[in-house]
């Protein structure tokens, strides 16, 4: 149809590419101790926060949903008279939404933000239907907070392609946000933070508004916690069939995954090295302390840094994560932690809806993870019960002794080689054994 439509999508699809566009590595900081210990804090939360190294769910998924929008794009410009058609007379579709959902903090937003880096750049088409030019958008964003109703995004929709509403009705609306999606080439619709949505008479709000944006055409996905989809699951069957049939699950990071040695190892990098914990022992703890979920494992560096500071150090020990874990400052988060950790030893008993995942997991992450969680809660309650039964003068001798794995590994001596007997001294020895007396039978007792 035209070389700007042909070549919109090259060199977007490779799954390598997606990667070296999204990935995020800040410059590492330096001179924070000539801060005040806030201060620095607060700067080394900010870096952290800028991370971003797609995991290999976020990447296959942003993969996906590429591939989606390539698809759709076929669609909207088949030919001339098929985007002519699509413009003067857009048709009614519906499209089943995807389901974006995980835990609080997990990432899901970031992951949105690199998929809107990933997708093609706006370009200006020019078409013998009108004149001038037109920007080619590749997706609309919005997000739900503070939106009471589905018109009221169709209405920033509409505005944001740069036209006027003046009322209408919401049929009105749909009809000129797939006019205009269509004239837009728009591949891709992300409604963020669904959770937030003023929710009315129960989920009944969320679905409207959710089924308004899936009849505009392009692919949707819409971004929510576990809370909200919960509620979803106690719609009628008509609307969950809508809704969740296509659901995209983001998990905490695998304790013993790559993707999780590779966040942490990145920052360490990004906080100057001030980090005095082995990485694999500091991976470990950060896990056991925030479940994998990264918003509170750069909160709890950030408060361990201010530990660090207010005892004089500037590089972070084991301690200072324990001292900021119990902090007051981190106090509902680590109860999140415990009931995160306790769902995953009881599979499912916790009542608290919004850290339970309302969808069926791989048997492979809850084996991994339980495991992980009984190792860790084994480990601390036979310290805890080795501790409690030792005296006063028992624990002062075992704060100087040295555990076996605390120890240099010594070198490893071999041992010298028995020469082999001749056969002289074979004879030898039977002879002397002949001659010793015999020795009598020893007495019961």
């Amino acid at each position: 149809m035209n070389k700007t439509i042909e070549s919109r999508f090259d060199g977007y699809m490779d799954i390598e590419s997606i990667r070296k566009r999204v990935i995020l590595r800040p410059e590492p900081l330096t001179d924070l101790e000539a801060l005040p210990p806030l201060i620095g804090a607060e700067l080394l939360n900010e870096r952290l926060r800028e991370i971003y190294l797609p995991t290999e769910f976020a990447l296959n998924f942003i993969h996906e949903m590429i591939g989606l929008a390539y698809l759709h794009n076929l669609k909207v410009f088949s030919s001339e008279a098929g985007y002519a058609a699509r413009i003067f007379k857009p048709p009614e579709v519906e499209v089943l939404p995807v389901c974006f959902t995980g835990l609080a903090g997990v990432g899901k937003s970031q992951t949105i933000a690199a998929l809107r880096s990933a997708l093609p750049p706006p370009v200006e088409l020019t078409c013998d239907l009108y004149q001038g030019t037109v920007e080619l958008s590749s997706l609309w964003y919005a997000s739900a907070r503070g939106k009471a109703s589905g018109k009221q995004l169709l209405v920033d929709f509409v505005q944001g392609s740069g036209h006027d509403v003046h009322g209408g009705t919401l049929k009105k609306l749909l009809v000129e946000c797939r006019r205009l999606s269509n004239r837009d080439g728009v591949t891709q619709v992300v409604l963020d933070e669904t959770q937030h949505i003023n929710t009315g008479e129960g989920a009944s709000k969320v679905t409207d508004i959710l089924l308004t944006m899936a009849a505009i055409g392009p692919p949707v996905i819409f971004v929510s916690n576990y809370s909200l989809v919960h509620r979803l699951f106690r719609r009628n069957s008509e609307d969950k069939q809508r809704l969740l049939s296509e659901p995209r699950i983001m998990l905490p990071d695998d304790p013993k995954s790559q993707d999780w040695a590779d966040y942490v190892n990145e920052c360490v990098r990004v906080s100057g090295d001030r980090i005095k914990v082995g990485k694999d022992e500091f991976a470990a703890e950060l896990y056991r302390s925030t479940f994998g979920i990264k918003r509170l494992a750069v909160q709890l560096i950030k408060l361990a840094y201010i530990e660090c500071r207010a005892a004089g150090r500037r590089r972070i020990e084991l301690e200072d994560l324990h001292k900021a874990y119990r902090s007051s400052t981190y106090t509902s988060n680590a109860r999140d932690v415990e009931d995160l950790q306790l769902e995953a030893i009881s599979k499912g008993s916790s009542k608290r809806l919004d850290l339970q995942c309302p969808f069926d997991l791989p048997v492979e992450y809850k084996s991994n993870v339980v495991n992980f969680a009984r190792a860790d809660r084994d480990q601390r309650v036979q310290a805890r019960v080795f501790e409690s039964s030792a005296t006063e003068a028992e624990r002062s001798i075992l704060k100087h002794i040295v555990l076996p794995e605390e120890k240099a590994p010594a070198k490893s001596t071999r041992r010298v080689p028995v020469p082999k007997a001749t056969d002289e001294d074979l004879m030898r020895s039977f002879r002397q054994y002949m001659e010793s007396p015999p020795s009598g039978p020893k007495k019961p007792k």
